[in-house]
């Protein structure tokens, strides 16, 4: 279990920890838009619109996190700690933890989103300029 500065998340009542090297903002969640066809929602953050993946039924907090390159909000989570945490045994600091793999997650959300099939590419614009 990897250690050092982070989170301990409450994500379905279990302890979750989040490396804080992910982790961007952590702030009240905001109102989230459903995206039809997708696992993922969207929220206004910080002047812009981001996907949220909603990991817990509850959580009053959204972690704003970059994972894969990507910024993602995890939405339905509770921040239970913060700081510098050792490794111990299957956890951190004498708390039981699971580790959060948040490119892992969000991958596996944007594979369930259904793509329409009934979409075609756009043509090429042509210029009439001489």
């Amino acid at each position: 279990m990897p250690g050092g500065a982070g989170l301990v998340l409450s994500v379905h009542g279990e302890p979750r920890f989040l490396p804080a090297l992910l982790v961007h903002s952590v702030q009240a969640c905001p109102r989230l838009s459903a995206v039809p066809g997708s696992p993922l929602g969207m929220a206004w953050v910080a002047g812009k619109v981001i996907p949220v993946a909603r990991i817990g039924d509850t959580g009053s907090h959204l972690v704003v996190c970059l994972a894969a390159g990507e910024v993602v909000g995890l939405a339905g989570v509770e921040v239970e700690k913060t700081g510098f945490f050792e490794p111990s045994g299957d956890g951190v600091s004498n708390t039981s933890v699971k580790d959060m793999n948040i490119a892992t997650q969000s991958s596996e959300r944007r594979q369930k989103i259904r793509m329409p099939t009934n979409v075609q590419p756009r043509a090429k614009a042509t210029s009439n300029r001489m």
